[in-house]
């Protein structure tokens, strides 16, 4: 018998009674540097189709409540903390504080009020590095960094950062990774977003939102969906309808194992030497043109 295991984050989306919702976590408005007032930015994500928005504006609180009865989303309140350092995210939280040199006193002021954290565009700028790496390590209570913030694009640095996620997480930083628009113009729309499990006969809230996305219960995507993620003992079942190849990532970023098609398994080895050296397992897909997919990671446990 098996002794190895697979700890997902996720429902078990094979019952029918779960279904995904799409929701962007970082847009900016007129009430700091965006080109456009909220309520054209939640227009916007309506029409796209979205189902949740977080507005984040820099070191500024844009009045979610006023905006939620002339919406069908359900809008998360948001701050990105900009000042005095590098940026994070600070969703759940109608309250703005000053920030602080010292990031970890951000961080701690959002968990102690019950906020999600997510640290932002670490391989931004000239010199690939706002969130130095050393630092993303040292913090305590982020719940994950944005591997994919899609303004980058079109400014210094790169919008991917599954690189400085895999290293987060070889080294026990257990954190999720985010895809965001980081939208400040029409043209940055729906180019990033996330995808959570939700269940299917209940109606969407932010603090069921919140809570999923703490819990690691939604992927990543600029285009490609993941319509099933399942763990069966040691292995783990993809199906992403219009992905054309999935690839299974392990410890330091390591490619275990890559399927051209739209469904793929691959089973952990069933020896401790081999779990301790792999320690997760992370799911990319590819689709059309630069159109991809990300997994939340999946640990891998032995049971002696």
């Amino acid at each position: 018998m098996t002794r190895v295991r697979l700890k997902s984050p996720y429902l078990d989306s094979a019952t029918g009674s779960v279904r995904w919702l799409r929701g962007n976590l970082h847009a900016h408005t007129t009430i700091s540097d965006g080109s456009r007032p909220p309520e054209q930015v939640i227009a916007a994500y309506e029409q796209l189709g979205y189902d949740f928005l977080a507005l984040t504006d820099h070191d500024a609180l844009a009045p979610v409540r006023e905006y939620q009865t002339g919406t069908r989303l359900t809008l998360l309140p948001g701050v990105e903390v900009s000042a005095r350092g590098p940026h994070i995210l600070q969703l759940g939280l109608e309250a703005v504080q000053e920030p602080a040199v010292d990031r970890q006193r951000v961080l701690d002021f959002i968990t102690a009020q019950g906020g999600l954290a997510v640290l932002n565009h670490p391989n931004w700028q000239w010199h690939f590095n706002h969130f130095p790496q050393e630092l993303m390590q040292a913090l305590n209570g982020a719940a994950g960094i944005e591997i994919y913030n899609a303004v980058i694009d079109r400014l210094e640095g790169a919008a991917l950062a599954t690189d400085r996620w895999d290293r987060l997480l070889s080294q026990d930083k257990w954190v999720w990774g985010f895809a965001n628009d980081d939208s400040h113009y029409p043209t940055d729309d729906g180019r990033a977003w996330n995808v959570a499990q939700w269940d299917a006969s209940a109606p969407p809230t932010v603090a069921g939102i919140l809570e999923t996305l703490r819990a690691g219960r939604f992927y990543a995507s600029t285009g490609v969906s993941i319509e099933m993620i399942r763990v069966d003992g040691p292995t783990l079942h993809v199906v992403a309808p219009d992905a054309q190849c999935i690839r299974f990532v392990t410890r330091w970023g390591v490619v275990a194992q890559t399927v051209e098609a739209a469904q793929a398994s691959w089973t952990a080895p069933d020896t401790p030497d081999v779990v301790e050296s792999l320690k997760y397992v992370r799911v990319e897909c590819f689709g059309m043109g630069s159109r991809m997919a990300w997994s939340q990671p999946i640990a891998i446990e032995y049971q002696s």
